[in-house]
């Protein structure tokens, strides 16, 4: 058979579900085109398991495999069992809507992997291989624990085309075919559906407390209510077992912890880390250390009203066989975290925390996911990453020790045999668009942290000025870092800040700005004085025009005047004159004019007859300019 991709697989899977809503009739389809293809005459349960993980990238239980090939194939006759040894007895081919509904899941699968490798190739992303992307968004899906080299790019993908029509569909029915297929994983006896048969205890960490609370944002409010109403249902079943909602005393450390900080800030001795949801809800309006201890008593009452307890202590290392606390996993588990610069000790109480299930578990962790007494609730990635890890995961269908919400409220969702046919309202986290938002609030609050940790650091090492500090404040603060705020116009802002040198960035760029805009300033009055240059060249015209014409006037008045007068009088005596008349005459013209004219009154006229004459001329000028 053409290589078929778990993804496809799991949609024709959810095709069929909607159909025949009985697992084992599901499987024998895929069962039967595997016996059609392959052209088989006899074959072992063993061999049947290994073919559907071939054709379809299925990895089932075998006990789920031989019960449906004895209970279906087996008791229509199409197949006879005998020694262990499956023989086909009549011609077998899938159902006649199987082939149409893998064609149009696989070219739906196609298409979306398509344009995925395209949004990736356009994105910047160098070197991007389909084959990587195909096994990324597989990954994606199945794997959230994993932090995928693409894992970033494909939530944003979902996040661009969340309102394109059909798009969301075709996701959604990949992930519930996703649901179904990891509910038969971890379900090895497929005839319990419908009830809950054992004992469970789930423990619940820090943010699921506050998110049950509602201090995390409506959001993750709503996904704690979509899993704690199934919880009700399971409790509410006279069918079956129950599942009680805990806390552990490391649990209970942590929240002490956080509402003592949330006392140390409101007291003006400490600064909110602004990924910190539940912080910023919890000091806002507090103006007293008393007012936290009252939210603090309100948070306890709401956990008691929810039916969340302390786990009552007891002596988790009893039985030594179940300790998961080996050096030998705490050096590993070190030696794989090395890169992310995880401190030993917070690697040594995950591995604590996991000791506590192990022992509750009895170290039964192979038994199906309703029968394994124990399980620690948490969305931080560190938990989760070492819960499957090899040093600490048995892996085979085995229920890790620590799992997120998404995974528990599937499993009860199939275990209650729920479906997703008519008015059914699902859970949030079925939703592809938002476990996208959840992945990518998820990664910008840890880079936020990660960036208010190190510029903390820098601060109080005196390698940051306050104006830096307050400039990387305001842009962290604008990050979506609550899943709700997360939209396509808010992902191309908080790309940078995902980036692991973004404080160096934004100290390279204020640099960068200082030297522009010193350079603008050094240019700007440049500009100024080649303009006032300019004027006083433009004006210079008007002010020696002025001073000739004030020279001019007393030119006229001293020279020009009394030559004229000089000559007049000269004219003026006739033959008949003597000279000395002639000198009186000209001495008694010159004292007339010395007691008439007031020379220092005619130069202060002529000033300011020529200031008001350059005063006109200026304003003239400005106006034409």
């Amino acid at each position: 058979m053409e290589e078929v991709k778990l993804l496809s697989s799991a949609a024709v899977l959810r095709a069929l579900y909607d159909e025949k809503k009985d697992i084992y009739d599901i499987l024998s389809e895929f069962i039967k085109a595997v016996i059609g293809s392959r052209n088989l005459a006899a074959f072992s349960s063993t061999d049947c398991v290994g073919h559907l993980q071939e054709d379809f990238g299925f990895s089932l239980p075998e006990a789920v495999i031989r019960s449906c090939l004895k209970n279906r194939l087996v008791k229509t006759n199409c197949l006879s069992l005998q020694n262990g040894v499956y023989s086909v007895t009549q011609m077998l081919s899938p159902g006649v809507g199987f082939d149409e509904d893998f064609q149009a899941s696989r070219n739906e699968y196609d298409e979306i992997v398509g344009r995925l490798h395209a949004f990736c190739s356009d994105n910047g992303l160098l070197a991007v291989d389909k084959v990587d992307i195909e096994k990324s968004l597989e990954m994606y899906l199945t794997r959230p624990d994993k932090n995928d080299r693409y894992r970033n790019d494909i939530s944003r993908f979902i996040v661009t085309f969340e309102n394109e029509q059909g798009f969301r569909e075709k996701l959604g029915k990949i992930e519930e075919g996703l649901i179904i297929y990891t509910g038969i994983r971890y379900s090895p006896d497929l005839s319990t559906l419908g009830s809950w048969r054992g004992e469970l205890t789930v423990f619940l960490d820090s943010e699921h407390l506050f998110n049950a609370t509602g201090l995390n944002g409506n959001l993750y409010k709503r996904l704690f209510d979509d899993f704690n109403n199934l919880v009700g249902e399971v409790n509410r079943s006279r069918k079956g077992g129950r599942i009680t909602l805990k806390y552990l005393e490391e649990t209970e450390n942590d929240i002490e912890s956080f509402f003592f900080a949330a006392q140390k800030i409101v007291e003006r001795e400490g600064v909110i880390d602004p990924s910190k949801t539940a912080m910023i809800n919890i000091c806002n309006g507090c103006k007293y250390k008393s007012d936290v201890l009252t939210k603090k008593a309100d948070f306890m009452t709401k956990l008691s009203k929810l039916k969340i307890t302390k786990e009552t202590a007891t002596d988790y290392y009893a039985k030594p066989e179940l300790n998961v606390e080996s050096n030998s996993a705490l050096e590993g588990l070190c030696l794989e975290l090395k890169d992310s610069s995880i401190d030993k000790d917070v690697i040594s109480l995950i591995l604590k925390i996991f000791t506590k299930i192990n022992f509750i578990r009895n170290g039964e962790s192979h038994v199906g996911i309703d029968r394994v007494s124990s399980i620690f609730l948490t969305e931080s990635w560190l938990p989760q990453k070492i819960a499957f890890s090899d040093h600490v995961f048995d892996g085979n269908g085995a229920i890790p020790f620590a799992t997120n919400i998404e995974f528990l409220t599937e499993k009860m969702w199939f275990k209650l045999n729920k479906g997703f046919g008519g008015e059914l309202k699902k859970p949030a986290s079925f939703d592809p668009v938002i476990r996208a938002k959840l992945a990518i609030s998820s990664q910008i609050s840890r880079s936020v942290s990660s960036i208010y940790k190190k510029l903390s650091d820098q601060f109080d090492k005196g390698l940051l000025d306050k104006e830096t500090v307050a400039r990387i404040h305001y842009e962290i603060n604008r990050a979506p870092s609550r899943p709700e705020d997360v939209s396509v116009e808010s992902i191309s802002m908080s790309k940078s800040i995902l980036s692991d040198s973004y404080i160096e960035h934004v100290i390279s760029e204020k640099s960068f700005l200082e030297r522009e805009a010193s350079e603008g300033r050094k240019a700007k009055e440049e500009l100024i004085k080649i303009k006032r240059r300019e004027k006083l060249r433009k004006l210079l015209k008007y002010k020696a025009a002025a001073h000739i014409g004030y020279v001019s006037a007393r030119i006229f008045t001293y020279i020009i005047i009394p030559m004229l007068l000089l000559l007049a009088l000269y004219h003026a005596y006739g033959e008949s004159d003597t000279t000395l008349s002639i000198i009186f005459g000209f001495f008694g013209l010159i004292s007339l004019v010395i007691s008439v004219i007031r020379p220092i009154k005619i130069d202060a006229f002529y000033r300011a007859l020529s200031r008001r004459w350059y005063r006109k001329s200026i304003n003239k000028a400005l106006r034409r300019s």
